[in-house]
């Protein structure tokens, strides 16, 4: 399908109110036994720990005293605090009357050791951290590095290629002056001018075939806060398939992983509909990746102005406010691709953002604009399933840019 007719099946919708709270859940209608989706923006600051989301109370059934409990719905539930965010796995151990609570368990609890053991690789928080030791070198010569860190460098420096730098592994070099705690304030324009030449995906060098890389510049850093998390959510989810347990939904604050189904049907992420409690639209999803980024939770108030948290690695500011999305919910085959990619389309902005979509096979989105639309790339247009008590809206043409020129 070509960029144009893609483009043409784009829509705007308003956004409805007085919606139910996000859900995650099987096929069907919210009920008691949906685990809320905390669809937590992410951010590429200094990540705050978040308290975990309290899930309504479920019905088990046949408890066993040397297990985890069983939900009436075939189902095992767990969450965590992990890499500076809430984390949940919810597996379905299959019908209630075969499952084997004890071994969904314990699959669990192996998906969270890895994530913790990914943290420790890959966290520029963590001083002792491999990331953060091989920003420290900056400007040295190469380091040996794990293969996991050698995975997510390689695939970071593709992807910011590929944004031509809405998205940059090597941001952190200017990142790190911005703090979003109540009664922060903003860098002076002198100190993001000093430290913007850090930033430049081109100088993070790597060699596969060695199993090397480097930071070519003294004083550049590292901050993978962007891709991340979505890629523990792919090796959580793929340790759970090796273990047996192939149908299950990874979460870790806003990237979700669905894979598989609940009981042959699709699982279903709500977005989080930004400033209040409530949902957008639901999206029925197997075995793809739902990750939601956005400029309404973390932010500071300085002098009058508001800055959001999600910076732009090419100026070192805040995404200016009369072109960020409120939200954007990026859809991908992988945590990974879907994570980074989430970052660099709010970064572009509502309208170069939706269009980037357009023209990427593989990518889909769901963008909240400043004025409350819902705009929704055209691969969605069917999938998207709208509160109930609103109407399916019709289509809004979107112009092409080419027959413009």
């Amino acid at each position: 399908m070509t960029t144009a007719r893609r483009l043409h099946r784009a829509i705007t919708a308003t956004i409805p109110l007085g919606i139910g709270m996000a859900l995650l859940l099987a096929c069907g209608e919210p009920s008691h036994d949906a685990v809320p989706s905390s669809s937590a923006p992410r951010t590429e600051s200094k990540p705050t720990q978040s308290k975990p989301t309290q899930s309504k109370p479920t019905e088990t059934v046949d408890p066993r005293d040397d297990g985890p409990p069983l939900r009436k719905d075939g189902t095992v539930f767990a969450e965590a605090e992990l890499m500076g965010t809430r984390v949940s796995i919810n597996v379905w151990a299959g019908p209630p009357d075969q499952a084997d609570p004890v071994a969904a368990g314990n699959a669990i609890r192996e998906a969270f050791g890895e994530m913790a053991r990914l943290e420790q690789i890959m966290s520029e928080w963590q001083p002792d951290s491999e990331l953060s030791r091989l920003s420290d070198a900056a400007g040295n010569d190469p380091r040996k590095l794990s293969p996991e860190l050698m995975r997510v460098l390689l695939h970071s420096r593709r992807i910011a290629e590929d944004t031509n730098g809405a998205f940059d592994p090597t941001f952190h070099g200017v990142g790190q002056l911005w703090h979003f705690q109540p009664g922060a304030q903003p860098p002076s324009p002198e100190a993001i001018a000093a430290k913007l030449p850090l930033v430049g995906w081109q100088q993070l060098e790597l060699d596969e075939k060695s199993g090397t890389g480097r930071l070519a510049k003294p004083g550049m850093r590292l901050g993978l806060g962007a891709i991340g998390k979505g890629f523990a959510a792919d090796e959580a989810s793929a340790l759970l398939t090796t273990m047996g347990f192939p149908n299950h939904v990874v979460e870790v604050g806003g990237d979700t992983y669905a894979a598989g189904a609940k009981e042959g049907k699709p699982w279903m992420v709500g977005i989080q509909r930004p400033d209040a409690p409530g949902v957008v639209g639901i999206l029925p999803s197997r075995d793809r990746a739902v990750v939601t980024s956005g400029d309404y939770q973390r932010y500071l108030e300085f002098e009058g102005k508001r800055y959001a948290h999600i910076l732009d690695p090419r100026t070192g500011w805040p995404v200016p406010a009369d072109r960020s999305p409120k939200s954007v919910t990026l859809v991908a085959s992988t945590a990974t691709d879907a994570d980074a990619y989430c970052t660099a389309v709010a970064v572009m902005g509502v309208e170069d953002g939706l269009a980037y979509v357009e023209a990427h096979e593989g990518l889909e989105v769901v963008i909240v604009t400043q004025d409350d639309e819902l705009r929704v790339s055209s691969g969605l247009r069917d999938e998207l399933v709208l509160p109930p008590r609103d109407p399916q809206p019709p289509a809004a043409p979107v112009p092409d840019p080419a027959s413009t020129q």
